[in-house]
């Protein structure tokens, strides 16, 4: 596909992605549609090799949200590399989405990683005691079991949860599209959420 200063200037508008990369998804892909899935797959895999680096996450900044009435409000903390990033419109933007996230759904853990070991056992206890996990052929049960307690885990995980502005945009990939932006890891340390009365 030949790429056009209009068809880069609507690419980098819809992605977030830098001219020459959004120019060189152009000239690589056959449709314009196709160009999206090139720059989101390279995002991701730049997103992941950005989150595995061993840089510290020792900047960013801490923010709250209160709702409309003061009935409801949530404090949370998300970290960066540099205060150059902490400081960045996508950067703040992002931490009032997710304030936003945790005020409507109430998650209980940040990540899969934090959920704790026995809440863990006693959701696979009741899962593999499930009648309908007991019905299914013994070499596949213990698949179904971890498929059952992800699935439950979700709505209770910040970053699994799909996002409340689209549903078909999970949490993680809102904090990854602000890493393949900014090319800083980031990471939401933890959060608190008050509800009036409880």
């Amino acid at each position: 596909m030949e790429a056009t200063a209009k068809d880069v200037i609507k690419l980098r508008e819809l992605t977030g992605a830098g001219p020459l990369d959004c120019k060189k998804a152009l000239t690589e892909a056959k449709t314009f549609d196709e160009a999206i899935k090139l720059l989101e797959e390279r995002g991701a895999k730049r997103a992941e090799k950005v989150k595995g680096q061993d840089r510290e996450t020792r900047e960013g900044l801490v923010t709250s949200y209160i709702h409309h009435g003061g009935n409801l409000g949530v404090l949370l903390e998300l970290n960066c590399s540099t205060d150059f990033v902490a400081r960045s419109e996508d950067f703040k933007t992002l931490a009032r989405e997710l304030c936003m996230q945790i005020a409507g759904t109430d998650p209980k853990y940040v990540a899969f990683s934090d959920v704790p070991e026995e809440v863990q056992k006693e959701m696979r206890e009741a899962a593999a005691n499930d009648p309908e996990v007991l019905k299914r052929p013994a070499n596949k049960r213990e698949q179904i079991v971890e498929g059952k307690v992800k699935k439950q885990l979700a709505a209770q995980v910040l970053l699994e949860q799909p996002w409340v502005k689209d549903e078909k945009i999970p949490v993680s990939k809102l904090v990854d599209d602000v890493i393949r932006k900014t090319g800083e890891n980031i990471v939401v340390r933890r959060f608190t959420r008050y509800a009036l009365g409880e």
